[in-house]
């Protein structure tokens, strides 16, 4: 039986209830997988390929994780996604490449706390002639961690806090006016597999929050978007499998967060790395990936 690795991290090693009924899909096409923390003593040539799926905790530890790629590649491991979409995922940076190739993104500031890379928070969103409230977010995050809310009603807070955060972060930060359509109508969550169109949900924040993840108490509900959410997703999947000089379909799965704004989907997140994929809010999508995941591993592995 070939036998791949999901991932995961040590603080939690086991694999995710959701990803679980992938492995169930797995076992009745011959893959069996084991669920493995990315830094741990593992002897990885032993697997024919490695998903990293949960490892939630590559953003406190990024040059770390980035080794660890390139060790499994130095050894031939694959892994799904290919490194270097992976690699390219890891800062969201990667919204400038997307939006350089025409994809509508949330508009974004990025700064950093290098010699004339940080002014005023307050003078740095008017400029911008945002007049609402500001999302303040790392560049390289999972999760939420790190990402507030300016309210402008206490600016000399927000800029004590602004501060702080720039001078705490690493790779900078991120800047973005915050959309009320995240409240009012829901971030949709798209997610594909083998490049093609899945299945959706739409995400929303607790009351008095803005964060649609569940451990902040928001929700998830299977849901149908329109074919122009759909196209400007598929657009955008595209676009990043361009940037890593891959087709569509090398893109084993990808998560395309966005929300619709003034008529228009713009992309919040491209997640390639280790998104939730809600296979729990799919009923075809566990086979689905798992399918893709034996076509992928005939492909990496033709003679086994």
């Amino acid at each position: 039986m070939t036998r791949i690795a999901f991932a995961t991290y040590r603080a939690a090693p086991l694999i995710t209830d959701d990803d679980q009924l992938v492995v169930g899909a797995l076992a009745e096409r011959g893959v069996a997988v084991d669920g493995v923390p990315w830094d741990g003593p593992v002897e990885w040539d032993r697997y024919a390929a490695v998903l990293p799926r949960s490892t939630w905790d590559f953003h406190h530890r990024l040059p770390e994780f980035r080794l660890w790629l390139d060790a499994l590649a130095s050894v031939g491991v694959p892994t799904l996604n290919p490194s270097r979409l992976l690699q390219w995922n890891l800062s969201k940076h990667y919204l400038q490449s997307l939006a350089t190739l025409g994809v509508g993104i949330v508009p974004t500031l990025w700064v950093t706390s290098e010699p004339g890379g940080a002014r005023s928070l307050g003078r740095t969103v008017a400029e911008q002639g945002w007049g609402g409230a500001v999302v303040v977010k790392p560049t390289v995050s999972a999760s939420a961690y790190g990402t507030w809310v300016a309210q402008r009603s206490d600016p000399a807070g927000d800029e004590l806090r602004y501060r702080a955060a720039l001078e705490a972060s690493a790779h900078g930060l991120m800047l973005q006016p915050f959309l009320p359509e995240v409240r009012t109508q829901g971030e949709w969550s798209l997610v594909f597999i083998g490049g093609q169109f899945s299945h959706a949900v739409l995400k929303r924040p607790a009351e008095g929050d803005f964060r649609v993840q569940r451990e902040y108490g928001g929700s998830a509900v299977a849901a149908e978007p329109d074919v122009q959410i759909v196209d400007a997703a598929a657009r955008a999947v595209a676009a990043a499998a361009a940037c890593a000089q891959l087709g569509a379909t090398d893109v084993l799965y990808a998560r395309v967060d966005g929300v619709v704004h003034d008529g228009r989907f713009l992309l919040m997140e491209l997640e390639a790395v280790e998104p939730v994929l809600f296979f729990g809010l799919g009923p075809e999508a566990p086979a689905r990936m798992a399918t893709q995941i034996v076509t992928a591993l005939a492909r990496l592995h033709p003679t086994a």
